[in-house]
């Protein structure tokens, strides 16, 4: 009884969403019928200008020729029928010459060249039968801007189909030498209104400059109109012979397809409710679920924080870095700062006799995976120093035991270093880590990376051979080792710290350089963004 309601309620809302979708659709359907129609006659207006730009630099190629040719008038024949095999669209092309302009006594002197068939014919025109001097296209050009007259179309006895024609004057002396006519066909232009038929049902005519009715789609038939009241009608006029194009597309064509996408449109609406109805049904069961994913989730963060809690265990503590800097001839300290409740940096330092011996690493990848590799990492390490003295030798182990059994490829990049506190002798192997920033008050500059070999991270190849180098630490010189947490931090511009201004910040601190003040620096860098990687720092002052 409760859900009574339920089927009126769906009816009325289906009888309100079909009305406003038939009149978005409408509208929306109108538009891109308007919209198509102005596209194609766009492109009929750039096919027209090429077409009659063609036309155009036939007329002027022919100006140009007769300004240096007027003493060769034998010559002038022979550019004629040249223009037509440049010129395919062009029927004929003739020189009409003023009266008198080379012998007094010739009153017509016309050069000319037409299409008969697929042959070109050559010939002098103009006689009484044949007044050129009172043609439309003569007289237009006399009264015409210097880009020439354009006529109506027209019929010709010598051809069979409508024709146009492009004069231009051209002047000697200041005066009127001769008309330039070009005739060419319409042809292509029927061809046009075919492809610009924007949808099978559309019409397309064209009106001559002086409005009279020029060509038509094929599937007009008899009109010689199109119907307003029952057609959406754009029209633009085709510059530069001011022809007038009109697409018309029947208000039918907009019904018909309102109608199929309404058809759709209520399909999809009857569907939705039926969906609807079983994803109400649904949502109880999966509001279940969903506490169910809230509990393993938070199942889940509790056991990271257990995992972060044994992962921190594995590090070295404060309390382990002072008992280390106990005897007062050398401090250590270090710092890690995960980017997520476990991370993948390591660092460790082991205290043997005269000999201080130290590791700094980034695992590859993030999360549980890459802190299970750091822990393997740190064990090996502290368990190959109590056996072996040179850095080398350790790394060459931790790498051949972390490169077994490694099919997803992950490695580790570390710094290991054996530092003798008395001499101050650093001896130090690389596996493609950063270089450590070694500050020092005794030499020409202050803060300088450490020369490095570019031995590979460990965990790829366990036969790979590391090479070891060495330096020397004066009384009160510091090494800084970090991971690229820090140089690669972006700040609100997303611009990363790199190296540059990591150690212009090293080179700021006293000589009791710490690494809180480091990490606050570099916290102060990053204000408003948040950690894309473990940032890990670890001094060593001698």
């Amino acid at each position: 009884m409760r859900y009574r309601w339920l089927p009126i309620a769906g009816a009325l809302f289906l009888v309100i969403a079909m009305t406003i979708q038939f009149f978005v659709a409408y509208k929306w359907e109108e538009r891109r019928v308007l919209e198509h129609i102005d596209y194609e006659m766009q492109l009929a207006q750039k096919d027209f200008i090429l077409e009659i730009f063609d036309i155009q630099d036939a007329g002027e190629e022919m100006q140009d020729y007769m300004k240096s040719h007027f003493g060769f008038p034998e010559k002038i024949l022979r550019e004629t029928f040249i223009t037509l095999k440049r010129k395919p669209d062009i029927l004929s092309c003739y020189v009409s010459f003023r009266p008198g302009f080379y012998h007094e006594n010739d009153y017509w002197y016309c050069p000319c060249a037409y299409r008969s068939g697929d042959s070109i014919i050559t010939m002098l025109y103009g006689d009484d039968e044949h007044d050129y001097f009172q043609a439309k296209w003569y007289q237009g050009a006399l009264t015409s801007d210097m880009n020439g007259y354009w006529s109506p179309s027209y019929r010709d006895e010598d051809f069979a189909e409508p024709i146009c024609t492009h004069s231009v004057r051209v002047d000697y002396n200041d005066s009127l030498a001769c008309v330039i006519g070009l005739d060419f066909s319409l042809k292509w232009i029927n061809t046009m209104l075919e492809e610009i038929k924007p949808f099978d049902d559309a019409y397309c005519i064209l009106y001559s400059t002086d409005g009279s009715l020029m060509l038509k789609s094929k599937n007009m038939g008899e009109r010689t109109t199109l119907d307003a009241d029952n057609m959406i009608i754009q029209s633009m006029m085709l510059s530069p012979m001011d022809m007038r194009l009109e697409i018309g597309v029947p208000n039918s064509h907009v019904w018909r397809s309102v109608r199929n996408s309404s058809i759709i449109t209520l399909l999809v609406l009857l569907i939705g409710l039926g969906v609807a109805g079983i994803l109400i049904r649904r949502l109880w069961s999966d509001q279940e679920a969903y506490a169910r994913v809230e509990t393993e989730n938070r199942l889940m963060e509790h056991e990271l924080q257990i995992a972060s809690g044994i992962q921190r265990g594995i590090l070295k503590s404060r309390d382990e870095c002072q008992k280390a800097s106990a005897d007062g001839d050398i401090e250590v300290q270090a710092v890690l700062e995960p980017m997520r409740e476990v991370g993948g940096d390591l660092y460790d330092f082991y205290r043997k006799g005269e000999d201080l011996y130290f590791i700094i690493g980034d695992v590859s990848g993030k999360s549980v995976p890459a802190a299970m590799f750091m822990s393997a990492t740190v064990n090996l390490f502290r368990s190959a120093v109590q056996r072996l003295r040179s850095p080398k030798v350790i790394m060459e182990e931790m790498n051949s035991v972390l490169s077994e059994n490694n099919p997803s490829m992950m490695f580790v990049t570390a710094f290991i270093g054996r530092l003798h506190i008395p001499t101050g002798l650093l001896l130090y192997c690389n596996a493609g880590h950063l270089s450590p920033m070694v500050v020092s008050e005794h030499a020409s500059e202050r803060v300088h990376g450490l020369e490095l070999i570019p031995n590979i991270p460990m965990g790829y190849d366990g036969s790979f051979r590391y090479e070891e180098q060495g330096t020397m630490l004066g009384e009160g010189d510091s090494i800084v080792l970090y991971t690229d947490g820090i140089t690669e931090a972006r700040n609100a511009r997303r611009e990363m710290l790199g190296l540059a201004r990591w150690r212009d910040i090293i080179g700021r601190q006293p000589d009791s350089i710490r690494c809180y003040d480091l990490q606050e620096e570099v916290k102060s860098f990053m204000v408003n963004t948040v950690p894309t990687d473990d940032i890990t720092l670890m001094i060593i002052r001698k």
